[in-house]
């Protein structure tokens, strides 16, 4: 009888995180950047004024509606941010939405992530009673339509753990994929054919910087009624603290992760919130400021580790850098610990991200950083790499 296979360790990316000097720390997947100084003068001035009560769970009136303002210019979609039962609210960040989620539509069921996958789909899902099945994208990160619904079938059809839902990332974390509109049409397809939910995390979609643009796949067809999008303020707004993002889709949809909210958290941040929504569509030139400054960080620091034998992901997006590490080297947790050593620079090894080992000479680099940090890390990993 053959032995078992080892449970694979996977890279702890908080631990990893607080083993790097914040002078080289490529590792947590969130923006160090300064906050929008008009925003921190409304968070002073509200809170000053002593708007610091409960609100509803489903958010502040003022920030929904501008949301829903920005869903309409950025996005296309229209969502009636008065309609009863509530079509969008506010959740106490990203992971929030998708714990109402899971509490709502996943426990006893599973959901489909690709992999790579962003490791608190998994967590979140298996944490309240649900099971994440990994979807393996190819090499170039891409997949075929019928694969994918010859394994959600199989998936569908079981007793245990049936498949509920199809989780969307898009651009992605860890890889920063922009899904085109044949693979989004094909997970469309799929989801329609076999019943499935889709949720749809889009947090990073004004990152967007290549050729394929960000496509909602809620404004597919026939896919309203199927798809809870799920977004976050944290990255964009450089405010991952303060925990604010929101979920959209169907009143039907949401109201059960309503109900899960407000025993959880019973609402986001008030004061926090009131602010944001006096910012969030003030300045028509924000998020594409926020492009090309990410762009031309992306640009700048690909190039340096070209230089240095990385193979990048040209992925469309550019919050992170996905690399494959250099060719005299095929581990990347051992490549990891040596830059942590040698160079006080960390990344987050592809097996953090990952049930195969498919990944494992592989990287995330997060460039959210300040460009002196970008500059003083490519310098110490030309120093510990040359």
């Amino acid at each position: 009888m053959s032995e078992p296979k080892p449970t694979k360790v996977k890279p702890d990316i908080r631990a990893i995180t607080r083993l790097v000097p914040p002078s080289g720390n490529l590792v947590q997947g969130q923006s160090e950047l300064p906050i929008d100084p008009r925003l921190a003068l409304e968070a002073a001035e509200i809170i000053a004024a002593g708007q610091n009560h409960y609100g509803g769970s489903e958010g502040d009136a003022g920030l929904r509606s501008a949301v829903a303002e920005k869903l309409k210019k950025y996005n296309q979609i229209d969502v009636d941010p008065d309609a009863r039962p509530f079509e969008l609210m506010v959740t106490n960040g990203g992971t929030g939405a998708l714990i109402g989620i899971a509490l709502s539509y996943l426990k006893g069921n599973s959901a489909l992530v690709f992999e790579p996958y962003y490791p608190y789909h998994k967590y979140i899902i298996e944490r309240f009673g649900g099971k994440t099945e990994p979807f393996e994208l190819d090499g170039r990160l891409q997949f075929e339509k019928d694969r994918l619904m010859a394994h959600c079938r199989m998936l569908r059809d079981r007793k245990e753990f049936p498949l509920k839902a199809i989780i969307v990332c898009s651009p992605a974390n860890p890889s920063g994929k922009v899904m085109t509109r044949a693979e989004l049409d094909a997970v469309a397809d799929v989801a329609k054919e076999l019943d499935l939910l889709v949720v749809s995390d889009e947090v990073y979609e004004h990152y967007v910087t290549g050729e394929e643009p960000h496509i909602p796949i809620a404004r597919s067809p026939e896919m309203w009624g199927r798809t809870i999008t799920v977004n976050s303020f944290s990255k964009s707004w450089n405010i991952s603290g303060w925990r604010l993002g929101y979920a959209y889709g169907p009143g039907e949809l949401l109201a059960p992760i309503n109900a899960a909210a407000n025993v959880i958290y019973v609402c986001p941040a008030t004061p926090l919130q009131a602010a944001l929504s006096r910012v969030l569509m003030a300045d028509n030139d924000y998020y594409a400021r926020l492009r090309d400054e990410f762009d031309a960080k992306r640009r700048s620091f690909s190039a340096g580790l070209e230089e240095l034998g990385f193979d990048i992901y040209d992925s469309g997006s550019a919050f992170y850098i996905w690399a494959r590490i250099p060719r005299q080297f095929d581990d990347a947790i051992a490549f990891n610990e040596m830059l942590m050593r040698d160079a006080g620079v960390g990344m987050t090894p592809g097996s953090a991200f990952a049930d195969s080992d498919t990944w494992d000479a592989h990287v995330r680099i997060c460039i959210a950083r300040e460009d002196a940090i970008l500059d003083g890390s490519l310098e110490r990993l030309r120093s510990a790499l040359k």
